[in-house]
């Protein structure tokens, strides 16, 4: 089969990345043939990075109709823009389009009215969009109700963050996500000040790209709590290093919150997490809840409770018991939820469309 990829890269330093490299990767692995366009260069000799954003990305619609014409589908990562462009250029060619939801960016546009209407038309169009979430495909619904939509949720390779745990040298629980507000990491601090009053000995280290405009406000947070020594910014890391984290930490923790229709699609760090074993905490309201099997190997806590956020920690810290349990039911969560497994999906999503167009 030949696929026709759009996507912002497959660095796998960035969330995008890593997704649509694990996938293409495995797809190629099984036979299939991939021409890969993309916006952001990653360096990778397969790619082509001719794709653009707003209205450049029109300046571009002859090149990709050319793509689109010698492969058998077309696979976007994320609706705008690239599925936006895929339907653009692809207008008239019988040729099947899928889509793949994973955040804001299949949301957001909805309720732009700059984007507003083509969107809609793009969904109207696309073959299947497969929504990461069921939060994403609810979203989509309540505007496009005759949206052809499926959830398939992310996978996770389960050997890169596995292993056998390890007792650090100081006791701490773990959060992995860029330093923005969007991550909540404005309400796990706070709530994290309840737990350090009644756990003296534990500390709240924090992994992921720094960004400046919230960075100095939660410095401010954290002085004014008393916890210039317990929560600690570690910056962008690479694999080996949050391995190592996952494996020493106590439990796992990411409060998203959303914010005008921006939110977490997913949450592939629980997956992450849970393959070494971690019990894992997070938030209602968004994807989180298709990352983590509530009750089993983690909690679920609202949005924007710091109160709720401090006795879900304090509960799993302060029970040996509960606390091993989530764990090896994260081991087990996390094997269930392999990238092979996504890549099965998608590969038997690939033939439900191309048999309708050969029939």
């Amino acid at each position: 089969m030949n696929i026709l990829h759009l996507a912002n890269t497959v660095d796998p330093r960035s969330g995008w990345g890593r997704l649509s490299r694990e996938v293409i990767t495995r797809l190629i692995e099984r036979g299939h043939k991939i021409d890969l366009l993309t916006e952001v260069a990653s360096g990778d000799p397969t790619e082509q990075p001719i794709l653009k954003r707003s209205w450049r990305a029109l300046l571009g619609l002859g090149e990709i109709r050319r793509h689109i014409k010698k492969n058998d589908l077309v696979h976007s990562w994320e609706a705008n823009p690239y599925g936006i462009v895929g339907y653009l250029a692809g207008i008239g060619l019988k040729k099947p389009k899928i889509i793949i939801a994973t955040g804001a960016y299949s949301i957001q546009p909805l309720y732009n009215r700059n984007t507003s209407a083509i969107l809609k038309k793009t969904y109207r169009d696309a073959d299947r969009i497969v929504c990461i979430s069921k939060y994403i495909e609810d979203e989509i619904k309540r505007v496009v109700p005759e949206a052809k939509t499926e959830v398939v949720t992310l996978g996770v390779d389960f050997n890169r963050f596995s292993g056998e745990r390890h007792v650090a040298k100081e006791r701490f629980i773990l959060g992995v996500g860029n330093v923005g507000s969007r991550k909540g990491y404005q309400v796990s601090i706070p709530a994290f000040a309840e737990v350090a009053k009644r756990i003296p000995d534990i500390k709240y280290y924090i992994a992921g790209i720094i960004e400046n405009e919230l960075y100095p406000k939660l410095q401010a947070q954290i002085k004014e709590l008393g916890l210039e020594n317990r929560v600690v910014f570690l910056g962008s890391l690479d694999d080996a290093k949050l391995k190592e984290l996952y494996l020493s930490a106590e439990l796992f923790i990411l409060t998203s919150v959303n914010l005008h229709h921006h939110f977490e699609g997913f949450g592939l760090v629980f997956l992450e997490a849970a393959s070494a074993g971690l019990p894992v905490i997070g938030t209602t309201g968004n994807g989180i809840r298709d990352a983590i099997n509530e009750g089993k190997n983690g909690l679920l806590v609202p949005q924007y409770d710091e109160h709720a956020t401090a006795e879900a920690i304090i509960r799993i810290l302060e029970n040996p018991e509960l606390k091993q349990q989530f764990g090896l039911e994260s081991i087990a969560w996390a094997k269930q939820n392999s990238w092979d497994h996504t890549v099965d999906q998608y590969t038997r999503i690939y033939d439900e469309v191309l048999k309708k167009y050969a029939a």
